[in-house]
């Protein structure tokens, strides 16, 4: 008998003054919901969830960290071959796409008991088994699906015992308890570490013993090499004994990995603690009706969380970097954090309702801001959705609902197809609106991302890096005043290119200045005399703070030749006014801050946070002092010494791994210095535009980008009108011609992230090291690829868009367009006399 729609899908819940306790609050287990939950938390439910996320966790620690038997069990598992697993994977993915087109989560009775929930468990046995056979291949697999065990547990505790209790209840005491948690592994892994090395094993006295005092349990040394062996890994210390490279790196991978698991635990449990509070405290607000507080509380629990998923980010790579591993642990670590933000992502969604999330999304001031942009401004967003991937998301969504319509149509157990031929309603409501896309103006901005991320990321990366290298080279002879004054010049040529970023040019300097000061390549060669685990000498602290002081100088100067060499010439040409927006309200709330006298936070959070080469050219295009300019800018100073720490370390990672891992979290500092500082500039210009918005729209405008603001605003809207593939005079060829470079400059950037395109090389390296001892030994052959599908992607891109533009004047000359249609420009000017900052300029176009 099939199941019809209606009998199904059981009936959604709206919610009033609290969200519906939907998945954690299933009475019967069945889909139906006999009662809401009323009850408090009790005792005897504090000592249930209390129990069942304790013991979980401490069987997790028992069996997947060296703090137990992890040892033991690491080395049964990497003993299995893996190919078995991977079958277990597919069949996993199988049996979820299976009860996906055969619509069982909807399901009842006997069916859901006897069907669905059997399939689902033997799909999420498949997927631990898989987790456990690949240990060879993934030492953090194990690891991972682990965390499924205490989440599995709270869980069933909540399903089977504390169904009644109500959500804010339940939160809050599941945040207690892991707050609890927390602290149980902050003790037990101090008394690992410091108090009780290793537990006090036979194995760990016969290997380090008390005649020395004690040795503590820390990755680093000793420590690391004995527990490196206890996995059975190849020692590293003797490169010639090691039968497989790979191998040994995915086994030191996977001895940091278990020996530092109770941390990433802690870690977790300590944000989710944090979430869970907020959680509870919003739901309790919502459940009293006051809606204020509540908002309140989950903005502020937002951001908290934001800013604790960068603190676990940042201690688990420092962690990484510590250990020496390198990029396999920044793979973990990236993995681990995708699966941390899905997961958590799931619990708030579910618990505070997704249209609710969607209805404060769209009641903030950055949404009402994103809706009134322009139809390009749009584009460019759908741009970097297909760019990223969006078109295989979308394919296998097609596939997956055109087999759940055949399913429907075949099958007597599954809903009523609600549409004809092999779609169902909702892939033909998706389809129905991509159709409605400006697809030439979508794929013309998808080449706009492509090339900005293959020159920022790639090319120009690459080119900065072998440069420098060379440079180093050339002035190794020479005197060290005279290797500072050439890099001077060569810096200041460097910030001048708007490409480059301004941390290559110190992390070069950080690399440059202290091997002068060493004699690095002379007779005095104080890094060739240097043994692996000595202190650095004192000519390398010395040219540490020598480059400091010149990278800390070349910013300075470049800042001050930027502004009044490039923008304020620029700045008198109409175009690049319009450029940089000078109207908008964000601009005017920029020059409002940056003409305050001296040194203050938002001031600095400008001149710091924004990038080098646009920042200071704009104070320049906005006629600001340039002394209160690079007054403003020295608190980049931090910035730069961190920037060049990491290049002078960089020269010393052949005596040892301590300053590999050094540099690594010099580098892992900086980047999070530059990010706050880019997140505070952009936080301080929202506040003051918000704050003097009256004051700022009584400024008059610049009437000559009033202007051209009109004129680029009737050739974007012409250029989006004439171009667009629904209009009968579009030929075949530029359609063909912008897929094509679509393609191939997403191709090739696909081709950098996934395959390896260039040697690895950094500034402190020899050019003669690179393969053919030239500088084009750092590209490989899938580089070549790279190179070659990027300039002729743009070369066609070239092609389209001068197409694209004589199609518009022909359209404007012959008339089509007397006017802007909404979306399609800027409104007209508005009380302040400035035009909407969403106007597009000739670049949107």
């Amino acid at each position: 008998m099939r199941v019809g729609m209606s009998d199904a899908i059981q009936p959604v819940q709206t919610r009033t003054s609290r969200p519906p306790d939907v998945d954690l609050d299933e009475a019967n287990m069945s889909g139906t919901y006999a009662f809401a939950p009323d009850q408090p938390m009790r005792v005897w439910g504090h000592v249930v969830l209390g129990l069942g996320l304790l013991s979980s966790t401490a069987v997790t620690l028992l069996f997947f960290s060296l703090l137990g038997y992890g040892s033991a069990i690491y080395l049964f598992l990497s003993s299995l071959r893996t190919w078995f697993a991977y079958s277990l994977l597919g069949t996993a993915l199988g049996l979820l796409i299976l009860l996906h087109l055969i619509d069982a989560s909807t399901w009842t009775g006997l069916n859901r008991w006897l069907g669905y929930y059997p399939m689902l468990a033997m799909a999420a046995a498949c997927c631990i088994a898989f987790c456990l056979l690949a240990t060879a291949d993934y030492p953090y697999a194990p690891l991972l699906c682990s965390f499924f065990l205490p989440v599995a547990a709270v869980w069933a505790a909540r399903g089977l015992l504390l169904f009644r209790v109500r959500q804010p209840a339940f939160f809050l005491a599941l945040s207690i308890w892991l707050a609890v948690l927390a602290a149980l592994l902050v003790a037990i892994f101090a008394i690992w570490v410091f108090v009780a090395p290793g537990w006090g094993s036979a194995d760990w006295l016969a290997e380090f013993g008390r005649e020395n005092g004690t040795v503590f349990n820390m990755w680093q040394g000793d420590v690391r090499y004995y527990w490196r062996a206890k996995n059975e890994c190849e020692d590293e210390r003797f490169p010639e004994l090691v039968t497989n490279v790979v191998k040994a790196n995915d086994c030191y991978t996977g001895a940091f990995l278990w020996w530092s698991f109770p941390v990433w635990i802690l870690f977790v449990a300590l944000v989710y603690a944090t979430m869970f509070y907020f959680l509870a405290r919003t739901l309790e607000a919502q459940d009293s009706g006051s809606n204020g507080s509540g908002s309140l509380r989950a903005q502020l629990a937002f951001r908290l969380f934001v800013w604790m998923i960068v603190f676990f980010m940042g201690m688990t790579w420092c962690a990484a970097s510590v250990a020496g591993a390198g990029l396999d642990i920044a793979r973990t670590v990236e993995l681990a954090i995708l699966l941390f933000v899905l997961l958590t992502s799931v619990v708030v969604g579910r618990t505070l309702g997704w249209s609710s999330i969607g209805a404060t999304a769209r009641s903030s001031p950055f949404y009402k801001k994103l809706s009134t942009y322009s139809e390009g401004f749009w584009d460019f967003l759908k741009a970097f959705a297909v760019w990223g991937l969006g078109w295989l998301v979308l394919a296998v969504y097609l596939a997956l609902s055109a087999a759940k319509q055949g399913c429907r149509k075949c099958l007597p157990f599954t809903l009523e197809s609600d549409a004809d031929g092999p779609l169902p309603h909702a892939a033909r409501r998706v389809l129905a609106t991509l159709r409605k896309w400006n697809w030439g103006s979508v794929l013309s901005k998808t080449t706009v991302w492509s090339i900005a991320y293959l020159v920022l990321q790639v090319i120009v990366m690459q080119v900065v890096v072998v440069f420098f290298a060379y440079l180093n080279e050339v002035l190794a002879p020479l005197h060290t005043w005279e290797v500072c004054l050439i890099f001077a010049g060569v810096g200041i040529t460097m910030f001048m290119i708007p490409v480059i970023p301004g941390v290559p040019v110190y992390i070069a300097c950080g690399a440059v200045v202290p091997a002068s000061t060493m004699g690095v390549g002379t007779d005095n060669d104080d890094l060739a005399a240097m043994q692996a685990g000595d202190a650095p000498p004192a000519s390398f602290w010395y040219g540490l703070l020598l480059a400091s002081a010149v990278g800390f100088a070349l910013k300075l100067i470049a800042v001050a030749l930027q502004q009044e060499l490039i923008g304020r010439a620029f700045g008198g040409y109409v175009s690049v006014r319009a450029l940089v927006r000078v109207n908008s309200v964000e601009m005017r709330a920029s020059r409002m801050i940056l003409e305050r006298p001296g040194i203050n936070f938002a001031k600095c959070a400008i001149l710091v946070g924004g990038p080098d080469w646009p920042t200071s050219v704009i104070t320049g295009i906005l006629r600001l002092n340039v002394f209160q300019m690079v007054l403003g800018t020295t608190p980049i100073l931090p910035l730069i010494v961190a920037s060049t720490a990491a290049g002078a370390f960089q020269l010393l990672t052949t005596k040892g791994e301590t300053f590999a891992s050094v540099a690594l979290i010099i580098t892992f500092v900086s980047m999070l210095f530059q990010l706050g500082s880019t997140i505070a500039m952009f936080s301080v210009i929202a506040r003051s535009a918000s704050k003097h918005r009256e004051e700022l729209a009584a400024i008059p405008p610049d009437v000559e980008v009033l202007a051209y603001d009109e004129k680029a605003a009737l050739l974007a809207a012409a250029m989006r009108k004439s171009t667009h593939w629904d209009q009968p005079g579009v030929p075949l060829w530029p359609k063909l011609v912008i897929t094509l470079s679509a393609v191939m400059l997403a191709v090739s950037c696909y081709m950098s992230v996934l395959l390896t395109c260039f040697e690895p090389f950094s500034v402190s390296q020899s050019i003669a090291e690179l393969p053919g001892g030239t500088v084009f030994g750092i590209v490989r052959l899938n580089g070549w690829i790279v190179i070659a599908l990027f300039v002729k992607g743009w070369a066609l891109r070239y092609v389209y868009r001068r197409w694209a533009f004589i199609k518009a004047q022909h359209w404007l000359v012959n008339g089509h367009d007397h006017g802007l249609e909404e979306g399609d420009a800027c409104p007209a000017p508005g009380g302040n006399g400035s035009t909407s900052p969403e106007c597009p300029s000739t670049m949107q176009a």
